[in-house]
C-alpha cells in the first residue's frame, strides 16, 4: 500500500464530505453484506444496458458507494483517506463534493461508452467509488505533484518515496493501457471496469487544472 511521506499537517476529520463519504461507504457496505439473497445487493450497481434503456439512473449515485468484496473497499477507502483530506482542503468542501460527483458520473458514463464497443459486457453491472476516488486523484495530481509517497520498491521487501505526482501519473498510464487492451481482449485485463477509472480521472484533472488556472497557488496558503 502506499501512503504519504511527509505530514502536510491537513486534519482529516475537519475535511466534513470527505468523513461523511468514507463512512456511507461503510454503512452501504455492512448493507450489502446483509443481504439476504448474499449477491450484494447486486440490482443497486449500475447497468450500462439499463442506463441506455433510460432506466434505474438512481444507480449511477447508488453504485459509487458499493463495493465488492472486503479487498475492493479497504484498498478504495485506504487510498481515499490518504489523498481526500487535501483535496476537499484545497477546493473548498462545496467545490470538492462537486468534482467527487462529477468524477464519478464520469467514470461510469465512459465505462457505459465502452460498452458499445463490446455490446456484451452491456449487461454485467459496475460497482465501486474506484471512479470518484481515481477523480480525486486527477486533482491530487494538479494541485499536489510535489508532495512524497512511499510505495513499495519492485522487490516488494521495502518502500522507497517518490513524488506524488510520478506515483499517480503512472498508475493512470497503466490503468489507460488496461482500458485500451481491454477493448482488444475484454477478459484479458480481469473484471475491472478500466475505464471508468480514466474517465473518473479525466474529469478530477480538468476541474482541478480550471480551479488551479483560476486560484492560482492561494490554496497552498489556507489555514489548517
Amino acid at each position: 500500500m502506499v501512503y504519504e511521506a511527509e505530514s502536510d499537517k491537513i486534519p482529516f476529520f475537519k475535511q466534513y464530505f470527505s468523513v461523511i463519504i468514507l463512512v456511507v461507504n461503510v454503512i452501504v457496505f455492512i448493507w450489502q453484506l446483509l443481504d439476504p439473497a448474499m449477491q450484494m445487493h447486486i440490482e443497486a450497481a449500475f447497468v450500462p444496458a439499463d442506463f441506455f434503456a433510460g432506466r434505474n439512473w438512481w444507480t449511477l449515485i447508488s453504485s459509487m458507494f458499493m463495493h465488492g468484496d472486503y479487498m475492493h473497499i479497504i484498498m478504495n477507502m485506504w487510498f481515499f483517506i490518504i489523498i481526500t483530506d487535501n483535496c476537499e482542503h484545497a477546493m473548498g468542501h462545496v467545490m470538492y463534493l462537486i468534482t467527487y460527483f462529477i468524477s464519478g458520473f464520469a467514470g461510469s458514463l465512459l465505462h457505459a461508452v465502452s460498452t458499445l464497443i463490446l455490446p456484451f459486457m452491456e449487461g454485467i453491472p459496475s460497482l465501486g467509488a474506484s471512479g470518484a476516488i481515481f477523480g480525486l486523484m486527477g486533482v491530487y495530481l494538479i494541485l499536489y505533484s510535489e508532495n512524497k509517497f512511499y510505495m513499495p520498491s519492485t522487490t516488494g521487501t521495502s518502500m522507497r518515496k517518490v513524488s506524488a505526482g510520478y506515483f499517480i501519473l503512472t498508475y493512470f498510464i497503466a490503468e489507460l493501457i488496461y482500458a485500451i487492451y481491454s477493448l482488444i481482449d475484454p477478459f484479458g485485463a480481469g473484471q475491472t471496469a478500466h475505464f471508468a477509472h480514466v474517465g473518473g480521472f479525466l474529469a478530477g484533472a480538468i476541474i482541478a487544472g480550471i480551479y488551479k488556472g483560476v486560484k492560482g497557488t492561494s490554496y497552498k496558503k489556507k489555514k489548517k
